[in-house]
């Protein structure tokens, strides 16, 4: 079951002199109720295998749960008293604005995040988006007394929080009246002060950005290596066009990526890697007054030293549309795409969607309004988006991390973002105005990938439970599964022995699928625009395809990349693979800047002997050159085994006929047969061992702790026995070092499952202790969680187990997407258990509390078992930041 409260209120009546006032209540509403304790309501989410998580947006602030049915009504109890008698103490503030701190210190890296608040700080002064809506220690701890502080909270939520502004949607499989009950029973109380939301009126209407500030060009340092252009638009809201969409049809033509497209000729010119454009990506840039329309170029090197004519062509593409006007026969073939994607709707979790919708939409429209659906065209509307699109009112913004520091000398207050704000050339915006449509540029092409036939065809009475095998040679492996719908998946292991032999083979397997998409981009984004899927991405072995979609085209799909490997040497050139080795130095470097992707690549290379981390594959791709590449496609289709599952509305004679096809025009020959497929893990030694290093950003204060516990067993039993640990522990860890201790704002806990032994692996995100001190509490909890296993009885275990087994069945049996990839994950990790779940679940059934104790005191300090490694990445001391910032100006 899944429940979620959307009340009508956002950062945008944060008090002028408090900003993340918003913010902070979300989390103090959610620290405790009058009839319930203060945490009791997430140690009862925990224990039943549920989670929580609440945001607050601009217009919007959400709160949602999900839990298993039968523990819904005393969840949702729990729930309700937020909103009727919340305790909101005033101790508690001390505490959670230091996990408002936290949550601020890990969005400063987040070039997003430092964005939209540059973006808001354009808008017109004593607008309601001109403000700082996160929220830190500054300004509700610095800038405001505890006393007005706890104050201004209450006021605040007797003002906004008032059942009717209130929308709450809850999905389960329960009966509509039982749930029509709950809610009565739990919400009744919650208080209505009948009062008016803020009024925002003044700022409609297509005001809200009418500055000369925003009418600039921006050049603009981001705190990661990113290199952008971003052209922005402001118009008025576009809520109330939801059935005819218009910016999104817009959006669809122009990061279309087919014959003729805006990003095909980029990619020609070798200017940009990739193309956006958005209208609503969140209420930041589409709310009640106003709709922020996007294009965003991710920019190449060459195309750094291109700007104005890449500017030219956007204006030229923006003019072939204002020129063709508004098509229909394009309107109707989006509205097909996205009417066929949502006939064969898997099942989801509308909640949290649904709960925001019913604010703006009549009822008839809460389910489809804030979907993909399309309904009425409307070329007046299209028209009238596109003529807000004007060069005089656009807002451009180059983002550079090579930009020097003398030139930007303007700081954003918040988040320190450096920037420098010029005039836009009068004689490019003259030029923009009339220029012609390139000679290169069409509208997208009629789409030959829509499907038109969802015909099933006749599958037999009984059909097989798991996976049956068509077919086994010393080249390939053929599993199939039979679907009652017209859909279809395919996925295929090209398992080859290259990738082992060297760290180099491993970066040019990652440059292998990263040219071949695009190589693959201009024939295949039909099928992606038409709703088809596919994925190219590499694994320890090889690499893995993937792709889905109707069974009627899907085949096309398929051949057509196959086609693609098998004339790979023929069409890749020198410029494209410098182009694609450049992104992916970009990626990887930005990557391992980030300190939680870095403590896993760590901890991954200190216990996998064949895992290579970013900064591994970094400098090895830097000295890669075409030559090496050239060779290596050439090589890789010469010796290969290939799994494959077909799972959908397919006769086993056409899955083995299409599969034969795909092998035929590979030719390729076995792999030699010692080649070995098992990943191998190192066992650590007993005790303790560190692994220390510095936050590779030295603008970022941020740590991460990862201790990893090992155990030395693989058996099914023991897995099962240490996911019911985590799952008792993970409500615990969170009340006491994350909302008791405040060592940081993400706290975790998991089940790692490598070949060589599980373990338990707990991560925090520390911003104000040492990495030794979060080690050291974290073991304090250990400890302490020994007592809560010798107090707990087999009575709370079997709730526990039924959780487990619960959050097993949805994760496994919910949609047909979830039964292929688990089926998969069997297929290539050669184990072929396609009933793990009835295993496993026979098996949590047996586990007892006697083990659970046993093995976690073994397993822990001072246990006859205690293996732990402890990855501590450690952040940037705040006050070297500032002599460098000092330094540098």
């Amino acid at each position: 079951a899944e429940c979620s409260l959307c009340i009508g209120v956002g950062s945008f009546s944060d008090l002028p002199e408090i900003p993340g006032i918003a913010h902070f209540l979300e989390h103090m509403v959610y620290m405790g109720s009058e009839k319930y304790p203060q945490y009791d309501f997430h140690e009862f989410i925990s224990k039943h295998g549920g989670y929580t998580f609440a945001l607050t947006e601009h217009e919007h602030t959400k709160f949602i749960f999900s839990i298993q049915d039968k523990h819904l009504l005393p969840a949702l109890d729990r729930f309700a008293q937020f909103f009727i008698k919340p305790l909101m103490k005033k101790d508690a503030i001390i505490q959670e604005r230091k996990a408002i701190e936290s949550e601020f210190q890990l969005a400063l890296p987040n070039d997003d995040i430092r964005k939209a608040q540059l973006m808001a700080s354009l808008a017109r002064i004593g607008h309601p988006v001109n403000k700082f809506t996160c929220g830190n220690l500054i300004t509700l701890r610095d800038n405001v007394d505890d006393d007005k502080l706890y104050e201004e909270l209450h006021k605040f939520r007797k003002r906004h929080y008032s059942a009717h502004r209130m929308k709450l949607a809850i999905q389960a499989t329960l009966p509509l009246d039982t749930l029509e009950n709950y809610v009565t029973k739990c919400f009744a109380d919650v208080p209505n002060n009948g009062l008016p939301p803020d009024n925002f009126t003044a700022f409609k209407d297509g005001v809200s950005f009418d500055t000369p500030t925003f009418r600039k060009m921006y050049k603009v340092k981001p705190f990661n290596d990113t290199n952008q252009l971003q052209i922005t638009w402001a118009m008025p809201s576009v809520l109330d066009f939801c059935r005819s969409k218009p910016c999104e049809y817009i959006a669809w033509i122009i990061e279309h990526k087919g014959k003729g497209s805006l990003i095909s000729y980029l990619h020609k010119k070798m200017w940009g890697f990739n193309l956006f454009s958005c209208s609503h990506e969140s209420d930041f840039e589409n709310n009640s007054m106003y709709a922020l329309f996007k294009i965003i170029v991710v920019l190449s090197r060459e195309g750094q030293q291109h700007l104005e004519e890449i500017l030219n062509a956007l204006f030229s593409f923006i003019n072939l549309l204002k020129k063709e006007g508004p098509q229909k026969r394009i309107y109707d073939e989006i509205c097909t795409i996205e009417e066929n994607d949502f006939r064969f709707l898997g099942l989801t979790d509308n909640v949290e969607d649904l709960c925001k919708t019913m604010h703006f939409y009549v009822p008839h429209d809460y389910i489809t309004g804030n979907g993909n659906l399309y309904f009425e065209y409307n070329p007046e509307a299209i028209q009238k988006c596109l003529n807000y699109m004007l060069p005089e009112t656009a807002n451009i913004m180059i983002f550079n991390k090579d930009f020097d520091c003398p030139e930007l000398n303007k700081v954003e207050p918040w988040f320190k973002t450096k920037y420098t704000d010029i005039e836009i050339p009068e004689k490019w915006i003259e030029r923009w105005k009339s220029i012609e449509p390139l000679p290169d540029f069409n509208l997208p092409l009629p789409n030959t990938f829509i499907t038109s036939d969802f015909s099933l065809i006749s599958m037999p009475a009984e059909m097989p439970k798991y996976p049956i095998q068509l077919h086994k040679d010393d080249i390939s492996e053929i599993w199939y599964g039979p679907f009652d719908l017209p859909r279809c998946s395919m996925n295929f292991h090209f398992v080859s022995s290259l990738e082992r032999q060297s760290l180099k083979n491993v970066a040019l397997m990652k440059m292998y699928c990263n040219v071949l998409k695009m190589l693959l981009i201009e024939d295949l984004y039909p099928a992606l625009a038409a709703g088809f899927t596919y994925d190219i991405f590499v694994d320890e072995e090889g690499i893995i395809i993937k792709l889905d979609g109707f069974n009627e085209k899907l085949p096309l799909l398929l051949m057509t990349i196959v086609r693609y490997m098998v004339d790979y040497p023929t069409l890749v050139t020198k410029d494209l693979f410098e182009i694609a080795k450049v992104q992916k130095l970009e990626i990887l470097y930005n990557k391992f800047r980030e300190p939680d992707k870095l403590v896993k690549e760590v901890k991954l290379q200190k216990l996998n002997v064949s895992h290579y981390t970013n900064v591994d594959m970094y400098t090895t791709l830097c000295d890669v050159n075409f030559e090496e590449f050239q060779d290596f496609v050439k090589s890789f289709t010469n010796h290969l085994f290939i799994q494959c599952l077909v799972q959908g509305n397919m006769t086993q004679d056409a899955v083995i006929e299409t599969v034969r096809q795909c092998i035929e025009l590979i030719n390729c020959d076995p792999l030699p047969s010692s080649t070995s497929s098992q990943m191998k893990v190192t066992q650590i030694p007993l005790g303790t061992y560190y692994c220390k290093l510095k936050n590779i950003n030295n603008s970022d204060i941020n740590s991460v702790v990862t201790n990893y516990y090992q155990a030395s067993d693989t058996s099914m039993e023991l897995s099962m026995l240490i996911e019911l640990l985590v799952m008792i522990m993970k409500g615990p860890l969170c009340i006491q070092l994350r909302i008791q201790e405040q060592l940081g704002y993400n706290v975790l806990c998991d089940f790692v499952d490598f070949n060589l032994g599980y373990s338990i692996s707990v991560h925090t995100q520390a911003d104000k202790h040492t990495t030794e001190h979060v080690d050291q509490r974290i073991e304090e909890f250990l400890k302490s969680f020994n007592k809560i296993l010798e107090e707990f009885s087999e009575e709370k275990l079997d709730d526990v187990k039924e959780a487990l087994i619960t959050l097993k069945r949805s994760a496994n049996f919910v949609s047909v997407k979830e039964i292929v990839e688990r089926n998969w994950n069997e297929i290539i990790s050669y184990k072929y258990m396609f009933d793990r779940f009835e295993k496993e679940t026979l098996a949590i059934k047996n586990i007892k509390i006697t083990e659970l104790r046993e093995w976690f005191a073994k397993h822990t300090l001072n246990g006859s078992n205690f293996r732990k490694l402890s990855v501590h990445v450690i952040g940037t001391d705040p006050k070297e930041i500032t002599v460098k910032k000092a330094n540098s100006e």
